[in-house]
């Protein structure tokens, strides 16, 4: 299991100390500009500004600096807004350097910046939950020049409010991100960007309110995403580039939700039960944990018209789950030893490749597996599509109206697929090759059955209970195939070449 430690840094440990230089500004007339220039080591600066539309900046050069910036009043919406404060802490010439930055700013149409050097620390709170904020800016960037990569960052964004904008950058190896934007009006949504380069890199974002975007890019080896929205209107995209990778996405309380996972390279997963373990170290910029451990649950939308899509070139094991009204899952995979799990709870879902469209099932490579599971729910599909050695398809369905369709052609070697239907209205039908195995089992009412085979096929159906069920079996190549009736209505047609 990967764990990942955090040193126990509470936000707190941001406010910092007995400063080297501390300016106030709190007059009502106020309209001020601060700006504070440090060289050396061991330097600290405290802004405190209590007005609207101010503006501070530090500059701050060499090792072990600390910025702590409070932006707006606590009593007065009215005279907390429009405020801008930057940040920049820039390493010595022989790479060493270490900044703290803490900006607080109240109320909203406020603009943060923090760019950082060497090992640093940046944690941006921005808007009040218990009146207006919103239209804030928040931008982290972090660059770890040392050739070792050995300087690790911590990046923290807090967003409170509507349209928020909250963008983290971040070079280097073991950095971690961790993002919050809450809409606490309930209108209009927030966006979030997040990219990190290098390895070891963690990501856990939040997103709580209506219309949210996320982005996140990762590039390099044994990154975690962990991505959380709960409200409507919800998109989020995650690429990882790179190996051993591993994703997490949850859409838990909302509507209309979309989620695009792409992972290239080798050993990556969307949802690992059993997750690597990566090296120690990290730091926790909300100090309320001392550990990590990535999620397992690969993608989870709860709520109505999701959509899940999951692109990996490369080996890796990518799981949807479903529960809600018009999901749909996807997946393209490239690899050898690839593997695609959905279970659906719900109505009107699909795990396609056609039939009623939104596309994607396709898999290529040795070893290849794909697992269905669609219960409890109306109109559900399974059209599926497989190319590659050892590959295996297994449909499940229980509900009304589901179509199961398994094509394995082309290079389909030792295939198989399975299905097994329970409800009413449900179909199944089957074509491959090579070598061909299919097993297909109906219960309910108004079944079909269609199987068209060759190479050393065999094909038994079983068709129970039901009404009007059909069973019809084409051939060829080194045939044999069984089908056995129970019920009323049933008609069955083998035709062997």
């Amino acid at each position: 299991m990967k764990t990942i430690l955090f040193a126990s840094v509470s936000a707190a440990a941001l406010l910092f100390a007995a400063p080297a230089i501390a300016q106030t500004v709190t007059e009502a007339t106020a309209n001020n500009a601060s700006t504070v220039s440090q060289n050396g080591n061991s330097n600290s600066a405290s802004v405190l500004q209590r007005q609207n539309d101010q503006t501070s900046t530090v500059n701050q050069t060499g090792d072990g600096h600390s910025t702590s910036i409070e932006q707006g009043d606590l009593g007065i919406a009215a005279q907390s807004s429009g405020n801008v404060a930057t940040v920049t802490q820039k390493e010595r010439a022989d790479e060493a350097g270490s900044g703290l930055t803490r900006i607080i700013q109240e109320s909203g149409l406020n603009k943060a910046t923090v760019d950082q050097t060497g090992r640093n620390q940046a944690d941006i709170t921005q808007g009040i939950a218990t009146r207006t904020g919103g239209n804030n800016q928040a931008t982290i960037k972090q660059t770890d020049t040392n050739v070792a990569h050995t300087m690790i960052n911590i990046a923290g964004i807090t967003q409170e409010g509507s349209n928020n904008i909250g963008v983290t950058t971040q070079d280097g190896d073991s950095n971690v991100a961790v993002l919050q934007q809450t809409n606490v009006i309930g209108t209009l949504g927030n966006e979030a960007n997040l990219s990190q380069t290098g390895r070891d890199n963690v990501f856990e974002g939040d997103q709580t309110g209506e219309d949210n975007t996320l982005t996140l890019a990762q590039t390099g080896d044994d990154n975690v995403a962990d991505a959380v929205q709960n409200g409507s209107f919800n998109t989020i995209t995650l690429t990882q580039a790179g190996s051993f990778n591993e994703a997490a996405v949850r859409q838990e309380l909302g509507n209309n939700n979309q989620a695009t996972v792409t992972q290239n390279a080798n050993n990556n997963n969307v949802g690992d039960p059993l997750p690597d373990t990566t090296p120690v170290g990290f730091i926790n910029p909300r100090g309320s944990n001392t550990s990590y451990t990535p999620r397992t649950v690969g993608v989870l939308q709860q709520g109505n018209a999701n959509t899940a899509f999951v692109s990996q070139t490369g080996s890796g094991n990518a799981n949807i789950d479903q529960i809600g009204n018009n999901n749909f899952a996807g997946v393209a995979q490239d690899g050898v030893a690839a593997v695609f799990d959905v279970d659906q709870t719900g109505n009107n879902n699909k795990v396609t490749k056609t039939q009623g469209a939104n596309e994607n099932v396709t898999q290529y490579g040795a070893g290849a597996a794909i697992f269905v599971t669609q219960s409890g729910g109306d109109n559900n599909q399974a059209v599926l599509s497989q190319v590659g050695e050892r590959a295996l398809i297994d449909v499940d369905q229980v509900g009304s109206g589901n179509l199961a369709r398994t094509t394995q052609v082309a290079f389909a070697a030792d295939a198989s697929s399975v299905i097994a239907q329970t409800g009413l209205n449900n179909r199944a039908e089957v074509t491959q090759a090579s070598f061909s195995n299919s097993s297909i089992t109906q219960t309910g009412n108004e079944n079909d059955a269609d199987v068209i085979q060759g190479a050393n096929s065999y094909s038994l159906i079983s068709q129970t209970g039901g009404n009007g069920n059909a069973a019809t079996v084409t051939q060829g190549a080194s045939d044999w195939s069984s089908v056995i009736q129970t019920g009323s209505l049933n008609v069955a047609t083998v035709t062997q070449n």
